[in-house]
């Protein structure tokens, strides 16, 4: 592959991005999308930026969505568009993705439809509902989806909030910004290389639907214990390809899903520790029937926050493990082991100041032991580092313009580095391709409204 003579020019560019959109920018503003226009309230009660939830923000999904709001109206639905511009340390030759440009390419490449808020508050029923036009892929599907049926009770003399989810996503339902259905990265590129392995339980999103409990028990007003339980089937083959999910990896039976987590808060601060755990079993790829692969993740989180009108400072660190059991595909020859592990660490840090300027440092390491067969690169780990530093300017989160007072927007650039990549920092693919070939600047928009 080839690589350019200046590598850091583009570094440069990212500064240059960041001034002008700080400058360009409206001042003035009020940011309402579906939740905030049902509250009253402006985004930035729910969200430290978008989509990291506040203490209001977690009350308000634990308790049903339904603050503020009856029946659906027309103020429920919601749009949102990420448009960015990717540029990759090396050129790809024949397109960073099918018909888009070997570097320097820019792509709508989400836009989606929400309804959020009440269905019925008499009886705690809400939901959060979201359909999205990929425009790298060029295709709809639905998206992250969760509905509630949440009720107030007691336990033991303490207050207790409980409800039911019907959702489509392993995590979608956390209150924190740990797992990986609302970790970091908020806004990947959708052009740039990534890392090759994955786990099941970033792998499952949308094309499994599930059912769930789950409740919060005030333990004193500062301490809060949260417990979840949930059971996921995949789609049928047919609504998985209706739906835009593919035909998706094939549970055997049901995957349960467990979370527990403990909260405690004070003045402006909150802390968060817990666990979440999926065990799954597999039929490998185009087999329907007979031995399955087992999965077994299980993960460590932590949040803290410290909030404030001017500032609001976060903390996320989550580490999952998974036990790969290749009992169905070992025999088949597609891995190299009978068994395998997969680890994945991330930790972030965020700073946002006057709800207008934001800077985020994230580290991602994946690490396993060596399969040649599975991920077949020049050493057969799945090892990648990553650095992501990423700027943010929020043009309207204290307000907006009279004549569309519910648009938010997020101009943002992110750097992100690769010391290792799919197993080495140099060479990794045995064609000469080294680690930095897939450093990525992304910078564009986010809109919702």
């Amino acid at each position: 592959m080839k690589t350019r003579s200046h590598p850091y020019s583009w570094r440069l560019a990212a500064a240059g991005m960041v001034a002008a959109a700080w400058l360009a920018a409206p001042r003035a503003a009020y940011a309402i999308p579906a939740f905030a226009a049902q509250t009253g309230e402006p985004c930035s009660a729910c969200h430290i930026g978008f989509p990291q939830l506040t203490p209001y923000g977690r009350d308000f999904k634990l308790e049903g969505y339904i603050a503020g709001g009856t029946f659906p109206t027309w103020k429920n639905f919601a749009v949102m568009s990420q448009i960015g511009w990717t540029q990759q340390h090396d050129k790809v030759p024949g397109g960073l993705q099918p018909g888009f440009k070997s570097n320097d390419a820019w792509a709508a490449q989400q836009t989606s439809l929400f309804y959020g808020g009440a269905l019925d508050s008499a009886i705690g029923l809400g939901a959060f509902v979201q359909v999205t036009y990929d425009g790298v892929a060029r295709q709809w599907s639905w998206d992250n989806t969760d509905i509630r049926l949440a009720r107030p009770g007691s336990l033991f003399g303490h207050p207790l909030f409980w409800g039911i989810t019907l959702n489509n996503n392993p995590a979608v339902t956390d209150l924190w910004n740990t797992p990986p259905s609302w970790g970091y990265p908020y806004i990947p590129s959708g052009l740039a290389n990534a890392p090759a392995a994955s786990q099941q339980i970033a792998s499952l999103a949308q094309t499994v639907y599930g059912a769930g409990v789950y409740g919060a028990l005030n333990v004193t007003p500062s301490d809060m214990i949260y417990a979840e339980a949930d059971l996921y089937k995949s789609l049928p083959q047919r609504m998985g390809y209706a739906l835009g999910a593919g035909g998706g990896p094939k549970i055997d039976g049901v995957a349960p899903y467990l979370r527990l987590a403990f909260q405690h808060q004070w003045g402006n601060s909150s802390i968060e520790v817990g666990s979440y755990a999926l065990m799954d079993r597999v039929y490998p790829t185009g087999v329907a029937s007979g031995p399955t692969d087992q999965f077994f993740d299980i993960a460590a989180d932590t949040q803290f926050q410290y909030i404030t009108h001017n500032q609001a400072f976060s903390v996320q660190a989550n580490i999952i493990h998974e036990s790969q059991d290749w009992a169905a595909s070992y025999p088949l020859g597609s891995v190299s082991n009978r068994a395998d592990s997969l680890n994945v660490a991330t930790i972030t840090l965020s700073e946002l100041l006057y709800q207008k300027f934001g800077i985020t440092e994230s580290f991602n390491t994946i690490y396993g032991n060596s399969d040649p067969v599975y991920y077949g690169n020049a050493n057969g780990k799945p090892n990648s580092n990553s650095w992501t530093t990423e700027l943010d300017y929020y043009p309207f989160n204290d307000g907006g313009p009279k004549w569309l007072p519910w648009l938010n927007a997020k101009f943002f650039v992110e750097d992100t580095v690769y010391p290792i990549f799919n197993g080495l920092a140099h060479n990794y693919d045995g064609q000469g391709t080294n680690a930095q070939a897939n450093d990525t600047l992304f910078a564009g928009v986010w809109l919702a409204f």
